[in-house]
């Protein structure tokens, strides 16, 4: 009965911490939601960070369906907040007004029914950089949006690849 009682209480909280966890952006589909959350959850895995970021404005977004799955391109801006690293998908974080900003574009190729991801690119950095990079930036861009599954597709020019 205890062991129930424990493991009650653990999946209540992982259930509590999702929900409030959930980067959810109005005027986004469900797939680009899930790439910004994807790119929010690598950001906060860096060890220079000691406060927790929240996105804070969408500068632009791009979703094309291939015959290999779905390509999403997101580029927003996060900014840091007053709570900790840790606590960075808590609801109640506030923006810090003297906090750092960051851009952060990434560019994700799901598979279509699972939309597990086949490959991505994430480069978050000081809007500062953001210039110099944008050669770079659409160059793995297209390399992520050209990613193939490794499966040979009807009507594709699947033939033409060798593995």
């Amino acid at each position: 009965m205890k062991a129930a009682t424990r493991i009650w209480g653990l999946v209540s909280a992982l259930l509590v911490l999702a929900a409030e966890g959930a980067v959810h952006v109005d005027g986004l589909s469900e797939i680009q939601n899930k790439a910004v959350r994807l790119v929010m959850e690598d950001f906060h895995t860096k060890d220079h960070l000691k406060n927790g970021f929240k996105f804070s404005s969408l500068v632009r977004k791009e979703e094309t369906e291939y015959a290999a799955g779905i390509f999403v391109n997101v580029e927003f801006t996060v900014k840091q907040t007053t709570c900790p690293k840790h606590h960075w998908m808590k609801s109640d974080c506030e923006y810090n007004q003297k906090g750092y900003v960051f851009n952060c574009f990434a560019c994700f190729k799901f598979e279509y029914e699972t939309h597990k991801v086949l490959s991505q690119v994430i480069d978050c950095v000081r809007p500062r950089f953001v210039q110099g990079r944008g050669n770079q930036r659409n160059k793995t861009c297209t390399e992520v949006a050209m990613k193939t599954a490794g499966t040979r597709i009807v009507g594709s020019y699947s033939f033409v690849k060798t593995e």
